[in-house]
């Protein structure tokens, strides 16, 4: 007899419904649960009319508990919910504030849900609401999340694209907490439900990610402004590339400075038994916008273009650590981590104070900026009428 191994488990993709986003908001005691669900039919143009068709539909439904509310949709759904494809997680605002934890237990327990999604928190609206909006440019909203927030983290640096296997690792750390970008909604509401919404040139409703949200443990603290998110991200070596604005010497207008590459460095000095930290930022650019007469081909105009970029951003560095440490108390950097690497007895004894320690130790900062070209011309556009 010859025994044919077979998978178990195995369900076909129609009977499935997949979601691709999922968004909890708090309802009074309960949560709300959304589900995005992908409209195959739609995205694979085998129906006819799918020009008409939206591309997602959405799911919700109301529960004392998340697995609660999820199986309770079933009752909407003629498909049972997929959620190996989960490409995006939302928290709402006011559920992220009360603890994210419930929600959180739930996920790790499930064998179903990967650890390769995205996780943020909308800003000043519902996660729902969120997941209403119709998007240009991708064929699903869940896709153009992911990807606005993969680009905007690469290219711009003051968003944070966290996974879920990285935000439950930080909120069990007593080393480090959580960070997760905000996305919040543009424009008209009403009409990001709407078909029209994706038909014309400037879309009603916008999706648009801002700010980097503050925890401790699992519950939302706050906000920091798009200098100070970026700051942060420098702290953690996770600027890849962005513009830096700079005030010409002498001028009102600006020259820009696009960073190539950036790296951090985190020492942790003791004295006296007490910590401090040492943080070294490295970083790579090359000057693409120039918008006063400065000459570029003088090895003292670079050191001066360098020495300006190396004080804006440490002074977004600054201005990060200073509210962090007298608003939220919250170790968003990670040097309670860096403090038990170095010195593992000391932080026996401290990490049960560490947020009281954090927020009155001192943080020196050093920035050492290297300008590489000019990109196509040294010499100024202004420079270049004048000849």
């Amino acid at each position: 007899m010859v025994l044919i191994s077979g998978c178990w488990n195995r369900r076909e993709l129609n009977d499935l419904a997949v979601s691709v986003a999922i968004g909890v908001d708090k309802s009074g005691k309960q949560i709300m649960l959304s589900n995005q669900i992908l409209n195959t039919g739609a995205i694979s143009g085998k129906e006819g009319g799918s020009s008409s068709l939206a591309p997602v539909t959405l799911f919700r439904e109301k529960g004392d508990g998340f697995q609660e509310a999820a199986r309770r949709m079933t009752t909407r759904s003629t498909r049972k919910i997929y959620v190996g494809q989960l490409q995006i997680l939302i928290f709402g605002e006011k559920f992220a504030k009360e603890g994210v934890g419930r929600a959180l237990d739930h996920i790790s327990r499930d064998h179903e849900y990967r650890k390769d999604f995205y996780v943020v928190i909308a800003r000043g609206v519902e996660a729902q609401d969120i997941l209403k909006v119709l998007t240009p440019l991708e064929k699903t909203p869940a896709t153009k999340m992911n990807a606005s927030l993969e680009v905007s983290s690469k290219a711009w640096g003051a968003t944070a694209d966290v996974k879920i296997d990285e935000f439950t690792s930080n909120i069990i750390s007593k080393g480090k907490e959580a960070v997760l970008s905000g996305i919040t909604l543009m424009g008209d509401p009403q009409t990001g439900n709407d078909r029209g919404n994706v038909e014309k040139i400037f879309s009603p409703a916008r999706l648009k990610y801002m700010g980097i949200a503050v925890f401790k443990k699992d519950k939302l603290l706050g906000w920091l402004n798009e200098e100070e998110s970026m700051g942060y991200n420098y702290t953690q070596g996770k600027v890849k590339s962005t513009a830096v604005l700079l005030t010409c010497p002498n001028e009102e207008s600006h020259m820009s400075v696009e960073l190539l590459r950036t790296k951090n460095d985190t020492k942790v000095i003791m004295k006296n038994g007490k910590p401090s930290i040492k943080l070294k930022i490295k970083a790579e650019g090359v000057v693409t916008d120039v918008q006063c007469p400065i000459d570029l081909t003088k090895p003292s105009s670079i050191l001066q273009i360098e020495q300006l970029t190396q004080n804006k951003i440490k002074a977004s560095i600054l201005s990060v650590i200073k509210t962090v440490q007298t608003q939220y108390k919250s170790d968003i950097f990670g040097f309670g981590e860096e403090v038990e690497r170095s010195y593992p007895k000391y932080w026996e004894g401290a990490k049960n104070n560490w947020e009281d320690i954090m927020s009155t130790m001192k943080v020196d900062v050093q920035i050492e900026m290297k300008i590489k070209q000019m990109f196509k011309t040294s010499k100024s556009f202004y420079e270049r009428m004048g000849e």
